[in-house]
């Protein structure tokens, strides 16, 4: 007879503290609205990207994301994958180079964040982007980082 040690050695419960359902509805939210998106959900990560050239943009853009519903703080990171951008010079990103979409305190801590309202956002960054290139001043509400 097993007594509760060896139980608990040999069936390991599942962790519940961790979300894994948040994932799979963003995915699906993601791709029924915006077909320019593949993703795949691997450990509760929502993880994926795609190809957009924005209205008033002349270039195309590779773009990769991780959401994570079990990070505390900002749970996305979305990068643009491209070797022409100097990501020094280029404001309005993190330190690891992920876009900045939004300001944290700007979101109401009383109403539940979503990612997938976050990918219109991404074109809204790219053409502010190019217009930068071209005037050389953020067209944008700026947080320096």
């Amino acid at each position: 007879m097993l007594n509760k040690i060896q139980i608990n050695k040999r069936y390991s419960l599942p962790d519940i503290s961790k979300d894994f359902l948040s994932a799979h509805i963003q995915q699906k939210l993601i791709e029924d609205n915006f077909d320019w998106i593949k993703s795949f959900v691997k450990d509760g990560k929502l993880i994926g990207g795609g190809k957009i050239k924005p209205k008033g943009c002349k270039n195309t853009y590779d773009i990769v994301f991780e959401y994570n519903p079990n990070k505390k703080g900002r749970k996305e990171n979305i990068f643009v994958m491209n070797e022409k951008i100097k990501f020094k010079k280029v404001p309005h990103l993190y330190n690891n180079h992920s876009l900045c979409l939004y300001h944290p305190y700007d979101l109401s801590p009383f109403i539940s964040f979503n990612f997938v309202d976050v990918i219109p956002w991404i074109s809204k960054w790219l053409v502010t982007y190019e217009l930068w290139l071209k005037y050389g001043v953020w067209l944008d509400k700026e947080f320096k980082h």
